[in-house]
């Protein structure tokens, strides 16, 4: 009897085990894999927005990270009007770092100073080459008075 019973607790396990993997695989299909953001999947005005939305004033790491290089010919004609409205703006934003990029900056980035980046791709019309890490123009400028004067 002892054995018929062992038996029995054995075979029902297995088949509940069974249909319970069975089960879990139907109703849990494989998660899909968060995809790096690109710059290929943005235009001028949605990386601005996409910048200014993940600024945090009291956070000290305020970049974003894309995957990726710029495209050739990234800003379009189109896209003038919207850069000369934010051009002079002052606008706390997050800076730009590539995936690759091994340099953590804690400086913010404004949005007039990409803008004047977005201008000189356009009127350059060449590769939109950021590095690995951008802040803005204008952080640039003050970096470069401040080495001339070492």
């Amino acid at each position: 009897m002892k054995k018929a019973i062992l038996l029995l607790i054995i075979v029902l396990s297995v088949l509940v085990g069974g249909y319970l993997f069975y089960a879990f695989k139907i109703n849990n299909p494989e998660k899909e894999y968060h995809k790096d953001l690109s710059p290929k999947d943005l235009n001028p005005e949605s990386f601005i927005t996409l910048f200014k939305e993940k600024y945090n004033k009291k956070s000290q790491l305020n970049s974003v990270t894309l995957a990726g290089e710029f495209p050739e010919n990234w800003v379009k004609q189109k896209d003038i009007p919207y850069l000369i409205s934010i051009m002079n703006s002052k606008e706390k934003c997050c800076g730009y770092m590539n995936i690759f990029s091994s340099n953590i900056s804690k400086e913010d980035a404004e949005v007039g100073g990409f803008a004047l980046i977005f201008f000189r791709f356009l009127y350059f019309q060449n590769k939109n080459k950021f590095g690995f890490k951008q802040l803005s123009e204008n952080k640039q400028r003050i970096n470069q008075k401040n080495r001339k004067l070492v």
